[in-house]
């Protein structure tokens, strides 16, 4: 009899591990019925083996293992509840948290927190979706969340389309996914999730006007109307993202500049700017006006159509090269030397600058030694390659051209721009002071750039993307608002996980792991008790 109970018993025992182990697996993915009967054959093997084994049974919960069991016990719940306790007295006083993601998908851009910290204004952000859109959702609140953390004159309710029909009718809202940022006086409609989209419309409610920026026609510019790759529509969208207005500007029809021209633009004109025209773009300039000059080489004429805007740049510091850069260490490898990718130097544009910037077809654009006292001329962008590597290649064919061989060009000492080559610069003019020493008048900037096509549809892209909007940004006198950079999830994302799939994580983690962790466990116990009875 009591050899029976000696093994009788401990297989009553496994079977109730056995089973215990299947209800809990079986209520983690809710088959209940499953559940049920494993619970049932759990509680019946441990009677039995509670019966046989009576006088162990009671003594493992008096033995000194049981004690050890229960301080161990004891002492996690201690742990666990001075952890729950410190988290707790953190998070009401210090509220902080560590975004440990590489792609900083819980932070917020330098950008935005500047516009939140400096935000004195009440705005009410209501946010419309349904639950057919749940992920889309969640991004927004996750996003909306942070912007609430940083300010405490925002706002967030979310409300559901179909189901508050009286204030989705309030709004005009058309699309599910849309989101209201109200002020006292103005509204902006966003339908896209994007931290770009939701700090634009917060400046668009704080600021009490949209700034102009006109860009220079008549001359084969790069037009803003143009979708193909040589258009600017995408730098006309991306200034309107930023709160700006683009305006095609004609000087063939007005004697002036008008005066609500934050920045003029004149990007990449093919013909000559007439007399009257370059005389309209000198006394904006005088009066503190902002130009951003973007002037390629003349690749087909050893005479630059556009020497009447580089005889006009000399007298602010700025000498325009009639030359085509060459940087054999660094270029766009489709293009080859003639497109180089300079590196940036220190300067309010460039400090936000995290790539480098491709030029497909680049002139050198280098400060003047020989300047006035009140200009501060600083070249933005420098060739990489030494002496031989990059230059400023001067040599034509007899038509005028280069040639079409550029990898054969070879630096002339004396004649080609030497290295490291600019090819972009920002100047600016100091401004008059007053008896009380305050400013006049804004100050004159001027950026110019040795190429047009870096902002082109076709390559518009960050970082190009940025460096435009920043160069706009500092033009006007606004360098803490940069441009806002969207995260590239597809650079990091995963393949997505079959059924298949997820049903070997689930079986590895909930039975095979689990599984082998009690076959040790069950082996180990069994060759002490054999120790024992021997």
């Amino acid at each position: 009899m009591d050899i029976e109970k000696n093994i009788t018993g401990p297989l009553f025992g496994f079977l109730t591990l056995v089973f215990g182990f299947g209800a809990t697996a079986s209520g983690i993915f809710r088959a209940w019925p499953v559940f049920w009967i494993c619970l049932l054959l759990a509680i019946v093997s441990l009677t039995v083996f509670a019966r046989l084994r009576f006088a162990d049974f009671v003594n493992f919960f008096v033995s000194r293992q049981a004690r050890y069991g229960a301080n161990v016990a004891l002492s996690i719940v201690g742990v666990m509840g001075i952890a729950v306790f410190a988290n707790a007295i953190v998070t009401h006083r210090f509220d902080k948290r560590a975004d440990l993601t590489a792609l900083r998908l819980y932070t917020l851009s330098e950008q935005t927190a500047t516009v939140l910290e400096n935000l004195e204004v009440e705005i009410q952000v209501t946010a419309f979706f349904s639950s057919s859109i749940p992920q889309l959702a969640t991004r927004a609140k996750n996003i909306l969340e942070l912007y609430q953390r940083e300010t405490q004159f925002l706002t967030v309710s979310f409300k559901d389309p179909y189901v508050d029909l009286q204030l989705s009718e309030q709004y005009q809202v058309q699309y599910d996914g849309t989101i209201i940022f109200e002020s006292k006086e103005r509204q902006e409609k966003v339908t896209i999730v994007d931290e770009q989209k939701f700090t634009s419309a917060i400046l668009k409610l704080i600021r009490n006007e949209t700034k102009k920026v006109y860009f220079l026609v008549g001359h084969g510019e790069h037009s803003l109307d143009d979708p193909n790759n040589s258009g600017y529509s995408d730098v006309k969208t991306e200034l309107e993202n930023q709160n700006y207005a683009a305006f095609p500007l004609s000087l063939l029809t007005k004697t002036d500049i008008p005066t609500d021209c934050e920045v003029l633009v004149i990007a990449g004109p093919e013909t000559a700017l007439t007399r009257n025209e370059l005389d309209a773009v000198e006394k904006y300039l005088t009066r503190g006006g902002k130009l951003f000059l973007m002037l390629d080489p003349s690749l087909t004429s050893a005479e630059d159509v556009n020497s009447g805007l580089v005889r006009r740049m000399k007298p602010w510091g700025i000498n325009i090269g009639n030359d085509l850069v060459i940087d054999k260490a660094q270029f766009i490898p489709l293009f080859g030397p003639s497109a180089p990718v300079p590196g940036p130097e220190l300067h309010e544009i460039t400090r936000a600058m995290r790539e480098p910037v491709a030029f497909p077809v680049v002139r050198s654009v280098k400060p003047i030694t020989d300047r006035s006292a009140d200009l501060s001329v600083k070249s933005l962008f420098k060739t990489v390659g030494g002496t031989g590597n990059s230059w400023g290649e001067t040599e034509r064919e007899t038509d005028g051209t280069f040639s079409d061989d550029f990898t054969d060009f070879t630096y002339n000492v004396g004649v080609d721009t030497p290295p490291p080559v600019s090819v972009a610069v920002a100047i600016e003019q100091k401004t008059d002071t007053d008896g009380n020493g305050d400013t006049t008048r804004d100050p004159t900037r001027i950026v110019v750039f040795g190429d047009s096509d870096f902002a082109a549809n076709a390559i518009f892209r960050a970082p190009n993307r940025d460096l435009f909007l920043t160069a706009i940004n500092w033009l006007t006198l606004e360098e803490d608002l940069v441009a806002i950079r969207p995260i590239d999830l597809s650079q990091q994302a995963l393949r997505e996980m079959t059924i298949q799939d997820m049903r070997v994580v689930q079986i590895t983690a909930v039975f095979f792991i689990p599984l082998i962790v009690f076959i040790a466990g069950v082996t180990v116990w069994w060759q002490r008790r054999k120790g024992e009875n021997a």
